[in-house]
């Protein structure tokens, strides 16, 4: 039986300082991503992420497309778009 794939962290890149490791990554895919944590952005608001799973780290530019609030019960998500150019990268982080 084959080991699962261990998670996938996410974290804000500011300029100047360590990534501030926020979520987990609950879905990835070469096109967009669902982030689960406390900080919560705006639709539209752009930021660096970098995605880590094992050995592999990616950063990718991140555009918010969808914020889902918790119920109370579970923090909320965030839905993030990738950059088609950012394919390549991402396809090693989700293979």
């Amino acid at each position: 039986m084959a080991e699962p794939q261990p998670k996938i962290a996410a974290s804000v890149v500011v300029s100047g300082r360590d990534p501030y490791a926020m979520y987990d990554a609950r879905e990835v895919s070469v096109s967009s991503a669902r982030l689960r944590g406390p900080l919560m952005l705006e639709v539209g608001e752009s930021f660096t992420l970098r995605m880590t799973r094992g050995a592999i780290a990616i950063e990718v530019a991140t555009r918010v497309t969808e914020v889902v609030r918790g119920d109370g019960h579970g923090e909320p998500e965030l839905v993030v778009a990738f950059a088609a150019s950012d394919a390549d990268k991402l396809s090693s982080l989700v293979a």
